[in-house]
């Protein structure tokens, strides 16, 4: 499974409709290095992240998917510098830029949105 709790998130274009499909190992390795890179101090780097983020999860399953919106979103929990603020930040607008960050999560990521600014 990928990190973070379950979600309802529409997947992209390469998204499989099999609920069941397993996640290779080295899929959820990538995903936690890159949710890590988000807190990176420099700035290439979370972008970097972010842009990963974004383009796997367009692959991923609808379920699988929300799994990664929601990691993005606890990841605000533990944010303390700037550095991860931003890259939090730089993750949701990619999220949101590939139609992954729906309506339904508005309620919670808006008020993190405004924290940060």
């Amino acid at each position: 499974e990928v990190p973070g709790s379950g979600g309802d998130v529409k997947g992209g274009e390469g998204a499989a409709d099999e609920e069941d499909e397993d996640v290779p190992d080295e899929m959820e390795d990538v995903v936690d290095k890159l949710l890590a890179s988000l807190q990176d101090k420099d700035t290439v780097v979370r972008w970097s992240a972010a842009k990963g983020i974004g383009r796997i999860t367009m692959r991923l399953t609808q379920d699988l998917a929300g799994d990664v919106v929601d990691a993005v979103i606890e990841a605000f929990a533990d944010a303390e510098a700037d550095s991860s603020w931003h890259g939090g930040c730089l993750a949701l607008a990619e999220l949101s830029r590939r139609g992954l960050l729906l309506p339904d999560r508005l309620a919670v990521v808006m008020p993190l949105i405004e924290r940060a600014i």
